[in-house]
């Protein structure tokens, strides 16, 4: 296999040479045809998950372990042994033996021999052998697939320690949204998937909140979302657990429920699915905001010098500041709602203008240029997307 070497973060890396998975036809790296897999489009992904790492780390709970779950490369958790303060060790396992050799490799290249370990196993044996044989946990448990989370999720629950963070990434938008139904329904349980909607980014995040809440409560555990994000083609979660069975009971009761579109709105409520609903979803809190604040005040500092991606986290996290005020209510999609009225598309700061002048609040989103958060009614929002 040939390599390459390159510097993500603070870490050195051999990554196999690309140029053999370039795609003629568009130009563009196909990660998946790498003999190990390595995505550099998810450098800002891996750069706002050292963020939060730390940011949770300052407000909550000291992390002092990580497992990366389907490590690749190793890129993910040797730039956690790098860069997230107090981490001490960390697990880098997959199964594919190549991608074995290079996380050893990588692992020598970044002196990490103390710190880090290298494994070659199924993913959920490992995770229940940790959990069940060896009664282990660790403070950091990510999950980083090509595609689906789905099925690691349970395993990963039940090695995540007291006060520990699960991280999940799903590259797999399409089913999370609602477009490809029957995969929805087989991975996800979901019921009446509602076919292609512009919304799907923020669907896909309730979605996979929704999944893992569920899952946790099989092990009598209460979900409670910290960041969440979704650019690119993938979305990713950062949530923790309270133990308890009344916890995880209350938890499913008041935070889950479905989401449908009427007349270009989308619209929330809790409470089971229905014929024109789509669900179960998390209908709770998306982020919360002390460490969304911590996260940008050390952006603001500059405290991460990212190579190519500052820029694009600071805007990311600006964003979702602004929006996490009104995360309860789910985000809006200008051009759907001006399709749905058949009107002419306004500005969105037209928009702005146009509900906070009638005392509504009002904020961007982050899953989309045209997309925003209000506290108005359905009328008003359809009101106030008509062109004068």
């Amino acid at each position: 296999m040939k390599l390459a070497v390159i510097r993500e973060g603070k870490a050195l890396l051999y990554i196999p040479d690309t140029r053999p998975a370039v795609d003629p036809l568009r130009g563009s790296l196909e990660p998946a045809w790498l003999q190990v897999f390595y995505n550099p489009s998810m450098e800002l992904n891996r750069d706002l998950s050292v963020q939060f790492l730390n940011a949770y780390a300052a407000e909550r709970s000291p992390l002092r372990s990580a497992i990366d779950v389907l490590a690749g490369t190793g890129v993910r958790g040797l730039r956690y042994l790098l860069e997230v303060g107090g981490l001490e060790r960390a697990v880098l396992n997959d199964i594919d033996e190549e991608a074995l050799k290079l996380i050893k490799a990588n692992i020598n290249l970044n002196s990490l021999g103390d710190r880090a370990v290298a494994s070659n196993r199924d993913a959920n044996a490992l995770l229940y052998t940790i959990s069940h044989e060896l009664g282990g946990a660790y403070d950091i448990v990510d999950l980083d697939p090509f595609g689906s989370p789905a099925p690691f999720i349970s395993a990963a629950i039940s090695v995540a320690s007291r006060g520990g963070v699960l991280a999940a990434t799903a590259t797999d938008l399409a089913v999370l949204g609602g477009s490809k139904r029957l995969a929805a329904k087989r991975k996800y349980w979901l019921d009446n998937p509602p076919g292609p909607t512009r919304g799907y980014r923020e669907v896909a995040l309730r979605v996979l909140l929704g999944f893992i809440a569920r899952e946790a409560a099989s092990h009598d555990k209460a979900v409670r979302p910290l960041f969440s994000v979704s650019v690119g083609h993938y979305a990713r979660v950062f949530v923790t657990f309270d133990k308890g069975s009344q916890k995880a009971y209350r938890s499913l009761e008041n935070n889950m429920g479905c989401i449908r579109v009427q007349n270009g709105v989308a619209l929330m409520q809790n409470g089971l699915p229905s014929d024109s609903c789509y669900g179960p979803i998390w209908t709770g809190p998306l982020w919360d905001k002390e460490i969304v604040d911590r996260m940008l005040n050390d952006a603001k500092a500059r405290k991460y010098e990212y190579q190519g991606c500052y820029a694009d986290a600071f805007k990311v996290l600006s964003l979702i500041e602004e929006e996490l005020s009104l995360q309860e209510f789910p985000h809006q999609r200008l051009d759907e709602l001006c399709s749905e009225a058949k009107h002419n598309m306004p500005a969105l700061s037209v928009i702005r203008a146009r509900l906070t002048s009638q005392g509504y609040r009002f904020s961007r989103t982050h899953l989309s240029p045209i997309g925003f958060r209000t506290d108005a009614p359905p009328d008003a929002i359809l009101e106030a997307c008509k062109s004068s």
